[in-house]
């Protein structure tokens, strides 16, 4: 019964040494959170930093997270060739974005895309994405929505980028 007593009593204390010790090593909230990060707001940008609450893009240690931008269509042509369009003009926001930063499209390494209309989107996307991201691909989540925040946005993405070591 006592050796029983004194075994309970060096589980518990090896137990909370262990406990303190995954504590000790566990980085506290404040590293790694929102409130450590530096926001990342292009000119003109402001406004939107301000009215609605968000950050365009965040840059948090060497990770820059970028907030969705909306894809519209622009100029003439096919409902195709004017998708094309926009999707370059939101590659050439992105690349102003981390241009500061000293990142540029190839240190994209994940984005996630929300389209109004999937199926017919989805030929212009990759063949544009292709045309413009190099080799190796990003990782890449297309998902089909009803409704984005602009009425007239045809397609929103976001982006997670890692800048370079140096």
């Amino acid at each position: 019964m006592m050796r029983e007593h004194k075994m309970m009593k060096i589980y518990r204390v090896s137990a909370a040494v262990l406990l303190l010790a995954t504590i000790a090593a566990v980085p506290s909230a404040a590293d790694g959170s929102r409130q450590t990060a530096t926001p990342i707001i292009p000119e003109g940008w402001q406004g939107i930093y301000d009215s609605m609450g968000f950050s365009p893009a965040l840059r948090l240690g060497d990770t820059i997270y970028v907030s969705g931008i909306i894809v519209k269509l622009v100029g003439e042509g096919s409902y195709e060739e004017r998708y094309a369009n926009g999707l370059r003009e939101t590659f050439k926001v992105l690349e102003t974005m981390l241009k500061p930063m000293g990142a540029t499209l190839d240190d994209v390494i994940e984005m996630t895309s929300f389209h109004t209309d999937l199926q017919r989107q989805l030929h212009t996307i990759l063949t544009v994405r292709k045309e413009i991201m190099a080799l190796p691909h990003s990782a890449w989540t297309a998902v089909g929505t009803t409704a984005l925040a602009l009425p007239d946005g045809q397609t929103e993405i976001k982006f997670l980028v890692k800048l370079k070591a140096k």
